[in-house]
Order: structure tokens, then C-alpha cells, then sequence
């Protein structure tokens, strides 16, 4: 949930894969925000995360690791007829980070198996992957970008939003992967040049949505350049975005930014270009794009970027703020955009990971080793380390989505507070099409929720958390509505070096025109990692 912070004044609008996420640091080693290092970190780490340091320092860390988590739950499948049943899961998985000279990434992956022991559903194997990694195939010249994600995702927004079984007839498993090659470089002292090319293909077990693949194509030249007072950047953007049923959507767009540094922290942005698309109608249309922006650092510890275009289907922008200081990380994220499938969804390692990951990025500057320090504080604090509000659910079409998020983590000595605070706005584009999804007969979705983590440390290595949860999804039909409200409260502790157990004890409610449930269940696990 937490996204990647800008990192650039003149951003090349049409870069097809993002970079890889905060979460390990991983797009970019400059200096960090200055942090002031835990005052407790040297004594209150877990043994797990002590015994694995000396890995991190040769730029390699695999491991692996076994779960055994047995359910009791007063209704298995998340619907109003309270089947109550008794789940055991064998989850074994594995952790992979590279920080060598020609692979820096990560790979997390389980694959997870349920016994139910009632036959309420048949037993089932199904996967989670979070990938991305950058392969650099010729020293400071050819690039690779590579990521995945495979995951259990809601096939409608106004459906049962989870507990990730598949008993939840709500739950679909859902695959994206995407590989771009790219050169970069420059041309004499003053300018810089880059060419890529993307494709991002996104997959489901769902008979009732669409598969997408999606083409990019990027040409850029600028200048920018340190220390000078004026950059200058031209991109030309080229996209394609095949969906199964038929749909297919080009959009071409040239587009220039001048970038001038009002003060030694300020840089103010104009943009201006055209672009032409048959994402509205059925033949290509052409459309200006004029624009402004800024890049506002007043100091270490703030960051402000923003920009905002005015496009064929009205206005887009892109505002990321985020501060810190010795204890704390606050993030604010305002997005309008045009999103093709899965568009919230990216391979992180999970948005409290993110948050955390910022927190320590000043204690540690190798990706690895800081890994290991953010896991170890997840671990010894009992927090999940993929804390969201939503996740995606399904589409067969483009969708115009603004994205707004406020998240937060405030660190104690033994205690710590995490929250976040999401709304999202999706819109059908056009209003013609009807294939089949939630945007069949909703031309409007609204999302709203917040989710608050509570945690106490008891002991070096035992600690409680309580987590409290507020889900709603409004659409434009009168009536068409869901509300979840999740409690959780759970202990946690590491029994030697690499082996943690819990109890997890929760209680669901969820209520609306679509699906009326509510569950209550207790959970234990064992974790071991080798």
C-alpha cells in the first residue's frame, strides 16, 4: 500500500515498469533521510536476525522456512451460512535477496496447502510469489527489469474481501508478470538518453474476468544533470493494452518537461505535449497534454513531489510526500491515473515492510542487511508485515482510479503504532462497454477504510498486537454496498533462535445490499526458518 516515493524532478512519464519498491531499497542507494538509529536496536533483536547478519554482507541471502497454522472458524466460507470447520495449513516458503554487482532484487514465495477437515471445500494448493529484481547485463549500459506477483485477489469488490482461503468463492488466484529490457546512457557531458520496451501480462483462474497484456515503449533524451539550474527532458510513449474479450487500446503520446531550480531545495516543472488514443472511442483521437510540477525538499527529512497533467480524460496527478524523524515515518500519496487490470497491486514486500524500511534506511544502507533488520522488527513485534486496507479486485477493462493514502508508524521503546488510511475513487471509462464485472452496472466505485496495528513488546522476543480494520465499497447503484470490520488481537513469540509460534483469536463483520456474514475463529502457528 505504502508506493515508492518519486525520485526523480523529471520522472520519464512513460517508463514501463516501475521501480522496484522502497521495500528493499532496491531503485535507488542514494542518501537516505537522515534517521537517528533506535536506541534500542543492539540489544533487542532477535537471535534469528543476529544469526543471519554475516549473509547480508556478501550480497546473498536465501531462507527458507516451514509454517504449520491450524484454523478453528465459526464460518469457512465467509457467507451467510455459517459452515463452521477446522482448517490445518503446511506452508513451506522461502526468502531470496541479491545485492551483487549484477543482480540486486528479491524473491518471496510460499506455497500454501489446506486440509479441511469437514470436506466444507476440497483441499487445495495454491501460491503466493513477490518478485522483482533488476539484471545488469552490460556494465552501466543494458538493463533487465523483471518482477511477479501471484496471489489470491477478491473477483468482486462487493464480495467476502478475504481471509485468503479457497473456500471464499470470492477468491481468485491471479498472476502478473512483466519483463523490460532498456539501455541508458549518455551522449557527451550533457545529455542523457534511455530506450525500453515492457511487457506486463496479468492472469486469473476467474472464468467471469478478462486476461491483459500490456506493451510499452519508451524513447527518452534529456539533461538533467547535477548542479545544473535547468533540465530538459522528451519522452516518446507508446502502449498497447490487449484485453481477451477483444478490447484493444493504443495510445501514443510525446510529451516535454523543463525543470528550473527556483532555490538550492525547489525545482518547479512545466510540461506540454500531445498524445492520441482510442481508449474512448473506437478510432485514435488526439489530445493535447499541458502540465506543472514541483520538487520540494527543505531538508533530509522531507520530501514533497507533485505533478499534475491535463489529459484526454481530464486530470491526472501524482503527489508523494513523506517525513521522518528519529522514531517515525509519514507517508501521503495522491494518484489519478489510468490503470490497465491489476493497478494497485505491486511486488513489495508488504506496506508496513515498506514504512519500516524507510525507518531504518539511515541505521543501514545495504539492502540486505537492512532487510534483515525490518524483518527482525516485524518478527519481534508480531506485526503482519502486509498490513493493507484494500486489494485489488478483478476488471476486464480499463478504469480511471484516483488513489488517495495517509500511512504512518510511530516506534517506542517496547511499543509501536502503524496505521493507514485509504480512499479510492474508480471510474468506468466511456460508459459502454458492459463485460461482465463489477463496472457491468456500476459506472462508479467508491473504497474508503482505514486499518490501526497496536503492538507491545513484553519481552525481547514475545510481544501482543491488536489490530482493528473498517472497510467500505459503495457503488454508483442505489443500494449496491459492503462494509467489513475485522478485530484481531494476537500473541507472538520466538521459542529459540529461528522458531516463533502465536495465537491469533479475530472476529469479522460484514454487512450490505451483496453479502451479509460474520465470522469468529482462533488460529495458532509455528514458524521455522533454516
Amino acid at each position: 500500500m505504502a508506493q515508492p516515493v518519486d525520485n526523480t524532478a523529471l520522472q520519464a512519464p512513460g517508463t514501463a515498469i516501475p521501480p522496484p519498491p522502497d521495500g528493499l531499497g532496491l531503485s535507488t542507494l542514494v542518501p537516505p533521510l537522515g534517521l537517528s538509529p533506535p536506541q534500542e536496536q543492539s540489544q533487542a533483536l532477535p537471535q534469528s536476525s543476529k544469526a543471519t547478519t554475516d549473509a547480508g554482507r556478501h550480497g546473498f541471502w536465501l531462507e527458507p522456512r516451514l509454517t504449520v497454522r491450524h484454523t478453528v472458524t465459526s464460518n469457512v466460507r465467509l457467507d451467510p451460512t455459517n459452515t463452521s470447520d477446522q482448517i490445518t495449513e503446511l506452508i513451506p516458503g522461502f526468502r531470496l535477496l541479491s545485492n551483487t554487482a549484477r543482480i540486486r532484487g528479491f524473491a518471496d514465495y510460499s506455497l500454501r496447502s489446506a486440509h479441511y477437515w469437514k470436506n466444507t471445500t476440497s483441499d487445495k494448493f495454491w501460491h503466493d510469489l513477490r518478485a522483482n529484481a533488476v539484471v545488469e547485463a552490460v556494465d552501466n549500459w543494458l538493463f533487465v527489469d523483471l518482477y511477479g506477483v501471484v496471489s489470491l485477489q477478491p473477483v468482486s469488490v462487493f464480495g467476502s474481501p478475504g481471509d485468503f482461503t479457497p473456500a471464499n468463492s470470492n477468491l481468485a488466484q491471479t498472476s502478473t508478470f512483466a519483463i523490460s529490457p532498456y539501455v541508458k546512457g549518455r551522449i557527451g557531458s550533457e545529455m542523457d538518453y534511455e530506450a525500453r520496451y515492457s511487457v506486463r501480462d496479468t492472469r486469473t483462474d476467474a472464468n467471469n474476468r478478462a486476461a491483459v497484456t500490456v506493451y510499452d515503449g519508451l524513447l527518452h533524451v534529456g539533461n538533467r544533470s547535477p548542479g545544473q539550474i535547468v533540465w530538459w527532458a522528451v519522452d516518446a510513449t507508446q502502449q498497447t493494452a490487449d484485453f481477451s474479450p477483444g478490447r484493444r487500446i493504443d495510445t501514443t503520446a510525446l510529451r516535454g518537461r523543463l525543470s528550473y531550480a527556483v532555490t538550492p531545495h525547489l525545482r518547479m516543472i512545466g510540461i506540454g505535449g500531445v498524445e492520441s488514443t482510442n481508449q474512448l472511442s473506437p478510432n485514435q483521437q488526439s489530445h493535447s497534454i499541458t502540465g506543472f510540477g514541483g520538487d520540494w525538499q527543505p531538508s533530509e527529512r522531507t520530501r514533497l513531489f507533485f505533478e499534475r497533467e491535463n489529459r484526454y480524460f481530464g486530470e491526472s496527478h501524482n503527489v508523494d510526500f513523506e517525513h521522518r524523524t528519529s522514531r517515525t515515518v509519514w507517508r501521503y500519496i495522491d494518484r489519478r491515473r489510468i490503470v490497465n487490470g491489476l493497478g494497485a497491486q505491486s511486488p513489495s514486500l508488504g506496506s508496513l515492510y515498506d514504512l519500516l524500511n524507510g525507518f531504518y534506511s539511515r541505521v543501514e544502507s545495504d539492502p540486505i542487511q537492512r532487510a534483515q533488520l525490518v524483518q527482525a522488527e516485524i518478527d519481534r513485534r508480531g506485526l503482519p508485515a502486509n498490513m493493507q486496507v484494500f486489494q485489488d479486485f478483478l476488471t476486464s477493462q480499463s478504469i480511471l482510479q484516483r488513489v488517495q493514502q495517509l500511512s504512518f508508524a510511530i516506534l517506542g521503546q517496547r511499543s509501536s503504532v502503524t496505521m493507514v488510511v485509504s480512499r479510492i475513487n474508480s471510474r468506468q471509462l466511456g460508459g459502454l462497454l458492459n463485460l461482465g464485472d463489477d463496472f457491468g452496472t456500476n459506472t462508479q466505485i467508491r473504497q474508503q477504510g482505514w486499518n490501526l496495528i497496536l503492538a507491545h513488546r513484553l519481552t525481547v522476543n514475545s510481544s501482543v498486537s491488536a489490530s482493528l480494520g473498517d472497510m467500505r465499497s459503495v457503488g454508483s447503484v442505489p443500494g449496491v454496498a459492503t462494509r467489513t470490520r475485522t478485530y484481531i488481537l494476537g500473541w507472538n513469540t520466538f521459542v529459540t533462535g529461528r522458531t516463533n509460534v502465536g495465537i491469533q483469536v479475530r472476529r469479522v463483520l460484514s454487512d450490505g445490499s451483496i453479502n451479509q456474514y460474520d465470522e469468529s475463529d482462533i488460529m495458532g502457528f509455528i514458524t521455522h526458518r533454516f
